[in-house]
């Protein structure tokens, strides 16, 4: 039972993320690698990387993938981002500094682990 509902997912994927005219050229796939005279990794580097003209063209460019169809397109427009910097504004700072002396502390907490920072 697992294994016919992991074949139904797959053929539900490979259905739906690819295009049904490539699938349905698998036989000229095949017909053409009979007809050539190499293994198949030849033949896969040969036809699908960077392909050339050769004398079976026209044979090649109904193999499946080679020329697929465009199914969708996305157009998607970037918003223009604007920068606007404001004249930045001086602010004064009373230079009252505030000083706390040792005198001012209980010597209580020096016997505790955890002690308050000190001010020099």
């Amino acid at each position: 039972m697992l294994r016919w509902f992991s074949i139904l997912c797959s053929m539900i994927y490979i259905l739906a993320t690819t295009n049904v005219a490539e699938v349905l050229k698998v036989p000229v796939f095949i017909e053409h690698l009979m007809e050539y005279e190499g293994n198949f990794m030849e033949f896969m580097v040969e036809h699908y990387d960077n392909h050339k003209p050769d004398s079976d063209w026209n044979t090649d460019q109904k193999l499946p993938f080679i020329n697929p169809p465009v199914v969708l397109m996305i157009h998607a427009q970037l918003p223009q981002i604007t920068f606007h910097f404001e004249q930045i504004k001086e602010f004064k700072v009373s230079q009252k500094t505030t000083s706390y002396q040792e005198k001012d502390f209980s010597n209580t907490y020096l016997s505790r682990i955890f002690q308050p920072p000190r001010f020099c």
